[in-house]
């Protein structure tokens, strides 16, 4: 019976002789033999793919063999090709590749499939300075590392916001004034203030462009560019970053010197990776709108009633005249009342935004040279019309490496277009404006005026109502607030190991940053209501600056291994800095209409200057590191820094530090335990410094403007001294101390940090005032000593981890306290204190809020206010506490006493994270309780209130009224200063917080779930959604957002790599 094949009806042929399979047979082996001998002969070829746990290819893997001359790397889809020569034999591959565990596979023969797990350990047992890399156990010092990843969950834009939510330690000020304004600068600092001084952010706006004075801010290091603006930190792309590192103390900061007394916050971009050419692009897609949740104001008919009870529209002089003018502005407001007008004026400036940002990367090479080029875009529009901060970046990153040498180059070139406030005008001028007034006049136009004041026939007075400009009426004309800021930076650096464990390097950054700032206003502009003369009408402030600044550095480093126990470390480095400051500015008025928008046309100069500085400075740093067994650390740090902006007998400055460290994990009797995956003890001290000053300080200065005088017979022009110098300046330095323990248990279930600090700065500079005899009014001088001590901690708990199932949840908890001291001042501070408690008759309300008051034992954050028990229900006067305890109605400054802190005992984020798989889903809160806070919106917007214009309804509800009523505030008043109420603690409160700041979904597309990726031609791909700003808990009632609202934001993000 025939057989047939199972896919054919057809019968197989017929069996053959065995003579002729056996001739057959023999025939074929030769043939076998012939081809594998000249196959050897040439070369054979070992190929195969390199997947990650989750099955994705991984490209740029490198591979090694026990042969050295057969290497390679795989390519963007994870295949690899070895090519291996006549005579040679592999018998191991290695596969390496950043993040993940090494694998060694003894070859066999065949196509390989390598799947490489993540190395968990790995990133962190490298701590990145900025300056080198040195192995986590032989660190003393306190850093902080956060990974990309870790950034990328807590925000879609802002990396300072994620900082803040991943380390108690970063501290970013909450300005009411600023709110969401993209050309506002954030205050942040690291510990407390190190300088002494009123640097609170709730009532001083800095917009890019504008000199920021604040001392108190970190150093930030960009890929070992020292000093970058914090513009550049703010407008990072967070796809770009690898890593970001917080230096606090004295260990770690004394690296870098006068410049890091405030911490040092190190940012690592991506570095390129080899393989074939890799496009990836990355976009985030945002709505904000506007967050109008913390006003709550008056409408029309109550407005206009609280207005009457004010006595606006009594006959104040007794005449008809008065009279008649009084009642008609009342009939005219009552009637368009009664009409139903109720204008919400909030609205009109504002729109919701559409912001977007793309990223295109390209990289690429092999182990000798790499290359990764980025370009982006981003446009942020705010939510006040026609304001928004618009940037084009591109950066540069080439690596080349042969044998001991390596040379680097990155190169930044950023731009940034920011309007920074709107034509419409500063938002708090709308919550000013009154509900009954009209958006359009009778014509359907938008009005100059809302308002118009009476006066007598003769002009002579006064009788009613009041001159109220319509700040929409700006809108109509060309009027703008602009900067524009070009920055470019290069990073060269050149690496050589001449002998085993021994490296040198150079390193030169060279910086050049230009910035205009142009803001212009037209005649018909409402700010010229009451400007008669035309020359003077419109307006045009212009000023420039540039940068340009240079650092040399050279350095060399040693680490040798003895006995496989002894591990020893050396760091020297030496450099010098240039840095090179001109600016040029004027200011001119007369521009009769918004087309002549050029400072040239104006008619007039009212003020023209300009400045030009030259410091230099140079430093010198070595280290010392010893290890044993890797259980226990020591370090010694030392630098000398020199500048020229101090005197000549005060312009070198000492710093060192001293450090130990024992991983107790690593020790028999705790391994016997069972319970420590890490058990770290740690301890530094050391003193840093800063400078503290701007250039020049400690000089005389001249200045040339408005005092030329050109003389006939001689080409020499007059000068006048405008600024007194201190040669006696000296360096502010801070001695340092902190303790610090880490620990990981039960299989990284449980882990977490503690760490405690103490800082005590000398010889803090600040302005004093002067006698009016000496011809200046402030002059700086080192006036006091200050200290801050206080805990930071991160709790992390990983209830539920599985591995195969690729499943983990864990909960993160941090928190930090600072306590902050004025340890001694000086006689010039103490007469400080005392100019400050005299009532200023050009701001009648200067007293209504608490003022800083310098006290030895006290904190600068301490809120001093005279006591109050309220509202006399009888009088409706307040009732104070004199400093001895008695009761009285009137208020004294002498009176003033501590009250409160606005330092919170806790401050703190929460947060969760889930991931399975390609998804991640991540929660994060920030908390604060304990602390007080002043509140200024019921000074200024209720019992201090102007009431021509809007208040809070608070206002008009809670006012005492009548002999008996209880109420929480003072009876209506007239004047424009309102009842000129004086700080007291009757609007001292608790100021306890819940933020919802992010929440953040992702997923990630994986090949092997879809199969669409691949045919799309993608190597992976993601999607991600972001919830920010969500809602805030407070238990104080304040407006946020006076010069700019508040907003929330929903984002979406994408990233494809093709």
């Amino acid at each position: 019976m025939e057989r047939k094949n199972a896919c054919s009806d057809q019968p197989k042929h017929k069996v053959r002789p065995r003579a002729y399979i056996a001739q057959r047979t023999i025939f074929a082996f030769i043939l076998f033999f012939m081809s594998f001998g000249y196959a050897i002969a040439q070369k054979t070829e070992i190929s195969g793919t390199v997947v990650d746990q989750s099955g994705l290819p991984l490209p740029g893997v490198s591979i090694t063999t026990n042969d050295k001359s057969v290497n390679g790397i795989t390519d963007i889809d994870g295949n690899f090709t070895l090519n291996v020569a006549s005579g040679k034999e592999v018998k191991t591959l290695t596969f390496s590749f950043v993040g993940m565990q090494t694998q060694v596979i003894q070859y066999k023969g065949g196509k390989l499939k390598v799947t490489m797990k993540e190395d968990t350990q790995q990133i962190e047992e490298v701590v990145v300075t900025g300056m080198y890399e040195r192995k986590k156990e032989g660190f003393t010092g306190s850093a902080n590392r956060m990974s990309g990843d870790e950034i990328r969950k807590m925000t879609s834009g802002n990396v300072l916001r994620a900082i803040e939510l991943l380390d108690p330690g970063f501290r970013m000020g909450n300005n009411v004034m600023a709110g969401s304004n993209p050309s506002a600068m954030p205050d942040f600092n690291m510990r407390g203030q190190s300088s002494m001084g009123d640097y609170s952010t709730d009532e001083t706006v800095f917009m890019r462009g504008d000199i920021d004075t604040r001392p108190n801010q970190p150093l930030f290091v960009l890929d070992g560019i020292i000093g970058v603006s914090v513009t550049k930190i703010i407008d990072m792309d967070p796809e770009q970053i690898a890593s970001i590192t917080l230096l606090k103390d004295a260990a770690a900061m004394v690296l870098y010197g006068s410049e890091a007394s405030n911490g040092v916050v190190v940012v690592e971009t991506k570095a390129p990776e080899a393989g074939h050419l890799r496009v990836t692009y990355n976009g985030n897609y945002k709505v904000e709108y506007p967050d109008l949740t913390d006003y709550d104001l008056l409408e029309a008919a109550d407005k206009l009633e609280l207005e009457r009870l004010a006595g606006y529209y009594d006959d104040q002089r007794g005449s008809l005249e008065n009279i008649v003018n009084k009642s008609n502005s009342y009939r005219k407001k009552y009637l368009e009342v009664q009409r139903g007008v109720n204008t919400y004026w909030l609205s009109q400036p504002l729109q919701t935004a559409f912001a977007h940002r793309h990223g295109i990367n390209l990289e690429g090479g092999d182990e000798t040279l790499r290359y990764k080029l980025y370009a982006g875009i981003n446009q942020a529009p705010g939510v006040m019309k026609e304001t928004g901060v618009y940037g084009r970046n591109a950066s540069l990153d080439i690596r080349y490496r042969y044998k001991g040498l390596l040379i680097s180059n990155v190169l930044y070139v950023d731009y940034t277009k920011s309007d920074r406030t709107s034509p419409y005008g500063k938002f708090e001028e709308y919550a000013k404006l009154n509900p009954y007034y009209r958006i359009h006049d009778e014509n359907g136009q938008i009005a100059k005026y809302l308002e118009r004041s009476v006066t007598t026939e003769d002009n002579y007075y006064l009788t009613s109502g009041a001159d109220i400009g319509n700040p929409m009426y700006n809108s109509l004309y060309k009027t703008f607030d602009r900067n524009v800021a070009f920055e470019v930076r290069n990073a060269f650096r050149a690496e050589y190991s001449p002998i085993p464990n021994l490296r040198l390097a150079m390193d030169l950054t060279l910086s050049k940053t230009t910035s205009d700032t142009d803001i212009f206003k037209s005649a018909n502009h409402t700010s010229f209501l009451s400007t008669n003369s035309i020359e003077n009408q419109g307006s045009y402030d212009w000023n420039n600056s540039t940068n340009l600044d240079y650092d040399l550095a050279f350095t060399a480093s040693y680490n040798k291994v003895f006995n496989n126990k002894h591990l020893f470390s050396a760091y020297a480095r030496y450099n010098v800095k240039e840095k090179n400051y001109h600016s040029a500015g004027a200011y001119a008025t007369g521009f009769p209409n918004d087309n002549m928008d050029e400072i040239f046309l104006g008619a007039k100069v009212q003020n023209s200057e300009g400045s030009e500085s030259t410091t230099r400075a140079f430093g010198g740093v070595a280290t010392l590191s010893y290890t044993y067994d890797q259980r226990y650390a020591a370090d010694l740090n030392g630098r000398l820094d020199a500048s020229s902006e101090f005197g000549k007998d005060n312009r070198y400055a000492p710093f060192w530090s001293a450090g130990i460290r024992w991983n107790a994990d690593k020790e028999k009797f705790i391994k016997k335990l069972d319970l420590f995956d890490e058990l770290v003890f740690r301890a530094t001290y050391g003193i840093t410094g800063t400078q503290g000053i701007s250039t020049y300080e400690a000089l005389q200065m001249y200045t040339y403007a408005n005092s030329m005088r050109i003389y006939d017979s001689s080409d020499v022009v007059g000068a006048v001294l405008y600024g007194m110098g201190n040669p006696d300046l000296k360096w502010q330095t801070t001695d340092a101390y902190n303790v610090g323990i880490d620990f990981n248990m039960f299989n990284r279930v449980l882990s977490g940090r503690f760490e405690y600090y103490y800082k005590y700065t000398k010889n803090t500079i600040l302005d004093f005032s002067l006698p009016p005899s000496m011809g200046f009014s402030t002059i700086k001088d080192n006036i006091g000593n200050i200290s801050n001590k206080g805990y930071e901690f991160t709790l992390r708990i990983m209830p539920y981890n599985n591995v195969q199932e690729q499943l983990n949840f864990n909960f993160v908890v941090n928190g930090s306290h600072n306590t902050n001291k004025i340890e001694k001042i000086s006689n010039a501070l103490r007469a400080r204190n005392q100019e400050q408690m005299k009532e200023d008759p050009d701001k009648p309300n200067k007293l209504s809020r608490p003022l800083p008051v310098y006290e030895e034992g006290y904190s600068q954050s301490m809120i001093w206010a005279v006591r109050s028990l309220g509202i006399d229900p009888i009088t409706g006067r307040e009732i104070y506490l004199t400093r001895n305890g008695e009761r009285t109605g009137i208020w004294d400054a002498v009176d003033r006493v501590p009250v409160g802190d606005t330092e919170p005992d806790l401050i703190g984020t929460i947060s969760a994270n889930l991931n399975w798989k390609g998804l991640s889903v991540s929660l994060a809160a920030r908390y604060q309780f304990g602390g007080q806070v002043y509140n200024k919106t019921l000074v200024d917007r209720v019992e201090n209130a102007d009431l021509h214009y809007n208040v809070d309804k608070r206002a008009y509800t809670e006012r005492w009224m009548n002999a008996g009523d209880v109420a929480l505030f003072k009876s209506v008043s007239p004047s424009v200063n309102g009842s000129q109420t004086k700080a007291s603690t009757r609007f001292l409160m608790n100021d306890d917080q819940l933020v919802m700041n992010t929440i953040n979904m992702q997923y990630r597309f994986e090949r092997r779930y879809c199969p669409f990726i691949k045919r799309l031609g993608l190597s992976s791909a993601s999607v991600g959604l972001y919830l920010e700003d969500l809602f805030q808990l407070t238990s104080v009632k304040v407006e946020r957002g006076i010069e700019y609202p508040m907003s929330r934001q929903i984002s979406m993000s994408l990233n494809l790599t093709f």
